[in-house]
């Protein structure tokens, strides 16, 4: 993420999620409680791993970075110090609270914000409800516009392979994540972790047809839908990458962009056949 050979640090701002999402394991974990540091003390820890072993790349690792007032005394507190233009902070953060906080976005991005990773998820609204993510897919494309207006890599995360999903579905969601245009997109396949609510219907339900743990990647196929195999979701997956990386106005634009991290992260994923290697999984036995 941050390039070859470029100093970085993975900071813990904050332990688990105020959110209830379906699909997802963490706040689980973590007792659906959302326990925070202060915005002083995450500061200090990046001024620490900055100066001391010379982290230019951070990744702060909060399953949610959160709403309220925090993202504005967090960039006042980074502004405080004597961070250079290489600094480079990376975060997780939902769409809505995005918005919420658009007024901020050109200060965060001034105190070294340069990568956010918002999981949009669907284009359907019902499925959203279904995740119980609490957004709308309108409030992804305001999102993704406010961070480009600002400069900020918009990085955006899509999940196929609900129990309703139908290839129609699949394919709406493929013109919604091309219209909706994010500098970079990740399509998963909807995973049963254990421990989820996810999991604990389709087990009840017989839905899972792998139970080898190490496929439980989001890149895997675990289960079908009503009207798709387990297989055709895997092949869907393929498709939303190839629909996505496969434009070469996308691709040249991602490999000559004006911003550093894209540049480097497409010439990372054709190097390293990205797109080839979510195609052989249709090929496998899985």
């Amino acid at each position: 993420m941050a390039g070859y050979g470029t100093p970085y640090a993975l900071v813990e701002g904050a332990r688990g999620c105020a959110h209830k999402c379906t699909f997802c394991s963490q706040w689980k974990h973590w007792g659906g409680v959302w326990r925070l540091k202060t915005p002083e003390r995450i500061a200090d820890e990046i001024e620490y791993c900055y100066n001391t072993y010379g982290s230019r790349f951070i990744w702060l690792t909060d399953d949610d970075f959160g709403p309220g007032d925090r993202a504005d005394v967090f960039a006042d507190e980074l502004l405080k110090r004597s961070f250079g233009d290489d600094l480079m902070l990376f975060l997780q953060w939902r769409c809505d609270d995005v918005i919420k906080k658009k007024d901020v976005l050109p200060k965060l991005r001034k105190a070294g914000l340069y990568w956010v990773m918002m999981g949009v998820e669907s284009s359907s609204d019902s499925t959203l409800a279904s995740f119980r993510k609490g957004i709308q897919a309108k409030q992804a494309t305001e999102a993704v516009q406010l961070l480009k207006e600002n400069g900020i890599f918009s990085h955006a995360m899509f999940v196929i392979g609900d129990r309703k999903e139908t290839e129609q579905s699949i394919a709406d969601v493929r013109a919604f994540a091309n219209e909706l245009d994010p500098d970079f997109a990740i399509f998963t396949a909807l995973t049963p972790f254990p421990g989820t609510e996810i999991y604990d219907e389709a087990k009840a339900n017989g839905w899972i047809e792998d139970e080898n743990l190490s496929n439980y990647d989001m890149a895997h196929a675990i289960m079908p839908t009503e009207t798709l195999s387990r297989m055709q979701v895997q092949e869907e997956l393929y498709n939303c990458y190839r629909d996505f990386y496969g434009s070469w106005k996308r691709r040249l634009g991602g490999l000559f962009a004006g911003n550093k991290l894209k540049r480097q992260l497409y010439r990372h994923m054709m190097g390293q056949g990205v797109v080839r290697q979510f195609r052989n999984l249709i090929q496998i036995p899985i």
